[in-house]
């Protein structure tokens, strides 16, 4: 997943920028919505400059959503208390995505 973060990071370093400065600013907000824009055109630029982003995103559908949804309900709160309580949700991701890339890593 590492990899993945960083071709992120170099392809989308100006939308990277801005969804972070966003979320970063808006903590005492409900950031999820407020930031919508910047995510919109951060997750565009990845699927756009990243191989295998779709693939892993396909994979892993139900994690994402899963997390995805407890983010949006919860983004408003405090971030131990979004931390608590989409901490079941993110590992799922993360095991997800770790497993496809490795897997992706082996035919490659």
């Amino acid at each position: 997943m590492d990899l993945s973060f960083d071709l992120v990071a170099s392809k989308c370093a100006e939308q990277m920028a801005k969804y972070q400065n966003c979320v970063l600013g808006n903590q005492n907000a409900d950031w999820a919505n407020i930031c919508r824009p910047e995510g919109k055109a951060l997750t565009e630029c990845a699927d756009a400059s990243v191989p295998h982003l779709a693939e892993l995103k396909r994979a892993c559908a139900k994690q994402i959503s899963t997390y995805r949804g407890c983010l949006e309900a919860n983004g408003a709160q405090p971030d131990d208390v979004v931390r608590e309580r989409c901490a079941e949700a993110m590992k799922a991701l993360w095991l997800c995505s770790e497993s496809k890339v490795a897997e992706l890593e082996r035919t490659v």
